[in-house]
């Protein structure tokens, strides 16, 4: 294979698993957080700015203004064509790049990937996001993200365009925990010993799809301190930064396997501290000022290896 056809082919790949990873992430914020704005009990003073702040460009004054509004959430998110980061701009984003790999992808893949596009832009869905359909809408959309990874698990070959989607998948993964943590972190200080209960971390586990394991897990610890312990540092929990990072290492030394030149062996060292400034960190001994910092330079850091990363095999020089 030449390397600019390489370079093409990992560039649609790498893009396809992280447009479809961000896009399902946030209809997992948006149904969670829409299913318990009709919890009564719940002091939801947030509402939907946890999902606005992280997945538009909304400026803070409209953020404050719309966070409330379950029509307009539903509508900006979903299939707001103005939207760039809505879910139907990120499944058409995420078909193009299909379209341009379509040598290597499966038959299967494709035709669910088209079939979610025709569906997300049918010109009736606006309509029916303002009505009970709505719901009906949400569980359509959840279950075609289940069996488009499903999809991708049981048909895709486990070549190097696989390697490279992973990577794209768990970036975007990795990102969108660190941003959705410090979304309910941040209201509270940072406060690793506050006595935040368990309705407070609810919505947030569940946007990660973490509430039921994190039930499961027993400790002493109390809440705003075992949410990090789970979030952040569980290796066993599929959306976990730690876990994120580890399969990504794992790609990454499939990728450069054999590769000694300078610039794979800086990738490898960059990669290589990110990952272990984490591994080496003592949750138990944590303070509110280090959990804030480390959150912080985790996402800048994984961001520029996403934008190093790419420069070095996307380019097409």
């Amino acid at each position: 294979m030449e390397v600019n056809m390489l370079s093409r082919v990992a560039d649609g790949m790498f893009w396809l698993n992280r447009y479809m990873e961000r896009a399902d992430g946030m209809l997992l914020t948006l149904n969670t957080l829409y299913i318990m704005s009709f919890d009564q009990e719940t002091n939801d003073y947030q509402g939907y700015k946890p999902l606005l702040e992280n997945f538009t460009n909304l400026p803070s004054e409209e953020i404050l203004a719309v966070q409330h509004n379950t029509n307009f959430v539903l509508k900006h998110i979903i299939c707001e064509a103005k939207n760039t980061s809505s879910i139907k701009c990120l499944i058409s984003k995420a078909r193009e790049n299909a379209r341009g790999s379509q040598d290597k992808i499966t038959k299967e893949l494709w035709e669910h990937i088209n079939s979610m596009y025709h569906f997300i832009n049918d010109p009736e869905l606006p309509k029916k996001l303002e009505t009970p359909e709505a719901m009906t809408v949400l569980v359509k959309l959840n279950k075609d993200f289940l069996l488009y990874n499903g999809i991708y698990q049981v048909t895709m070959p486990r070549g190097l365009g696989w390697a490279f989607s992973r990577i794209g998948k768990h970036i975007e993964r990795c990102l969108q925990t660190i941003s959705m943590t410090q979304s309910y972190y941040e209201p509270i200080n940072y406060n690793l010993e506050g006595k935040e209960d368990l309705l407070y971390w609810r919505k947030l586990l569940l946007s990660l799809s973490g509430y039921e394991f994190y039930q499961k897990s027993y400790s002493n610890i109390a809440h705003n301190r075992k949410v990090v312990q789970h979030l952040i540092f569980n290796k066993d929990f599929a959306h976990s930064v730690i876990y994120t990072l580890t399969l990504i290492e794992s790609y990454l030394n499939i990728i450069l396997k054999d590769n000694n030149a300078s610039e794979a062996v800086t990738m490898r060292n960059q990669f290589g501290r990110l990952k272990s400034s984490l591994e080496f960190t003592d949750y138990h001994q944590l303070t509110n000022q280090q959990l804030e910092d480390l959150l912080n330079n985790t996402r800048t850091e994984i961001t520029q290896f996403s934008i190093d990363f790419s420069k070095l095999f996307f380019s097409y020089s």
